[in-house]
């Protein structure tokens, strides 16, 4: 079962995601089945030559056609907050890009999911919104729904499938919008498979 994000070589395959500038080298150079994905975790945002980055960004994605734009997205708790102008400038970049070169776009979103949606709206309301996976989803089920609007998948780890809400949060998404990925544990991700299935009553 493929892995739908993931920062490490994984045997099974997976959305082999980049955290910083510097993973884009490995995660190009990764084995198949593995799909990199390019892009700048918003953690990093802060002091991005934004122009400089863009322009690497299309060039990347230019030779590697099968690959996706991630991780990117906000980030709204107490550590990063102060860094979210950054993060929103960076999160339309990738934005772009991934619209441009008809890519998926994977998205992190930490107490900011409200925000992204509005940004997503808005990118719908211009014609410009591009596929959207979104990692480690933890929103409501109505939430849920808002993002499968806009076309929106998700995917989730040992981590979500572990919280007491899980059921109420995962038990009803369609089976074709709800994947699991193992995040920075490729260890967690059976159990976080065989929770999913026992979630959802697959025997």
């Amino acid at each position: 079962m493929f892995d739908y994000h993931t920062h490490q070589i994984v045997a099974q395959g997976g959305f082999f995601n980049a955290v910083t500038r510097a993973d884009w080298e490995k995660i190009a150079a990764a084995p198949d089945p593995m799909m990199p994905c390019f892009g700048l975790h918003p953690w990093h945002a802060q002091g991005v030559d934004l122009g400089a980055y863009a322009f690497d960004l299309d060039d990347w994605l230019s030779r590697h056609p099968s690959a996706g734009v991630g991780e990117t997205g906000l980030d709204g708790s107490e550590r990063w907050r102060d860094s979210l102008d950054a993060q929103r400038n960076l999160f339309h970049i990738h934005l772009g890009a991934a619209f441009r070169h008809e890519r998926m776009l994977h998205v992190h979103g930490v107490r900011a999911w409200p925000e992204i949606l509005e940004i997503l709206r808005e990118r719908r309301r211009c014609g410009t919104l591009p596929a959207l996976l979104l990692h480690a989803w933890n929103g409501s089920l109505e939430q849920a729904r808002e993002f499968m609007d806009l076309g929106a998948i998700f995917s989730v780890g040992l981590r979500e499938l572990s919280h007491p809400k899980a059921e109420a949060r995962y038990a009803r998404l369609p089976v074709d919008r709800l994947f699991v990925e193992s995040d920075d544990a490729p260890e967690n991700f059976p159990r976080a498979v065989a929770l999913l299935s026992l979630l959802r009553g697959i025997a």
